[in-house]
């Protein structure tokens, strides 16, 4: 919020950002703190596509009206994103009934109060370009270069659907290893995390020429995205956890060694 108050000052889009946070935090305090009392997760991540959702329609509000082509396109790829991730995303706890990044906090009402109010930040910090571009006084039309990018998004979230969905079906058959290298895995130990950052890097591609004197504003959500998965909760996590379960397998020490952790044909340590 620091960030944005320095752009509340100079720009009227400000505002609206505010009325975005004040959003997304309402949606998670509602749905947070029944959810800490009975020290459940079940809805959590159901909770941050319902912010989102919150979020556009803030920010839809506060557009130029009517909505440019380039908001109405920003508005659908965040929808498309965030419907696809929350079901699936909700699916998963639904089948397996737990999460267990929060084992060890959920029955501290404090520390599982932090995660809710860091889902929010999330939500409004992921989708902060995109906001900011849909309420700018400025919009620009579509052009040549914004197809390129809608196709590299599209590819994007193929990418991180398609990783997705082979690794729930690879949890639901019996197989040979207990950990999955085929398909997209192949290629990269997370390739649904790179497909996320993919997505997020074009949306801001996309998000600039609405306000291109504040283009660096639009570059918080990509590298945002990039740290939080490859050095907080994403790829840190899961990679603890797989040393942790197949560390012993020389299968899992061969993959390991061979296969990028992030971006297919590049080694990342």
């Amino acid at each position: 919020m620091l960030v944005f108050s320095l752009y509340l000052d100079r720009n009227t889009t400000g505002h609206a950002m505010l009325y975005c946070a004040i959003s997304t935090l309402c949606v998670h305090i509602m749905i947070g703190l029944p959810s800490v009392y009975h020290q459940s997760e079940r809805f959590y991540d159901l909770t941050g596509t319902i912010a989102v959702l919150s979020l556009l329609m803030t920010g839809a509000q506060y557009s130029p009206s009517p909505l440019s082509a380039r908001s109405m396109l920003l508005i659908v790829l965040c929808l498309l994103w965030t419907l696809r991730l929350g079901s699936f995303l909700f699916f998963r706890i639904v089948k397996h009934e737990k999460d267990s990044r929060f084992d060890q906090i959920k029955t501290d009402p404090i520390q599982f109060s932090v995660a809710w109010l860091l889902s929010a930040a999330w939500t409004f910090i992921t989708l902060s370009g995109a906001l900011i571009a849909i309420t700018s006084s400025q919009q620009t039309a579509l052009n040549a270069q914004d197809a390129a990018l809608l196709c590299a998004w599209i590819a994007a979230f193929s990418l991180e659907a398609i990783a997705d969905w082979q690794k729930l079906r690879f949890k639901q058959q019996k197989n040979t290893v207990p950990f999955i290298r085929h398909g997209l895995w192949r290629y990269s130990r997370h390739p649904n995390y790179f497909g996320e950052i993919l997505m997020w890097i074009f949306v801001a591609g996309l998000s600039i020429p609405n306000d291109l004197n504040q283009a660096y504003f639009f570059l918080l959500s990509p590298i945002f995205v990039i740290y939080l998965l490859t050095r907080i909760s994403g790829i840190p996590l899961l990679e603890a956890e797989n040393d942790r379960k197949f560390g012993h397998l020389k299968a899992y020490q061969a993959y390991k060694k061979n296969t990028p952790q992030l971006i297919p044909f590049v080694f990342w340590p």
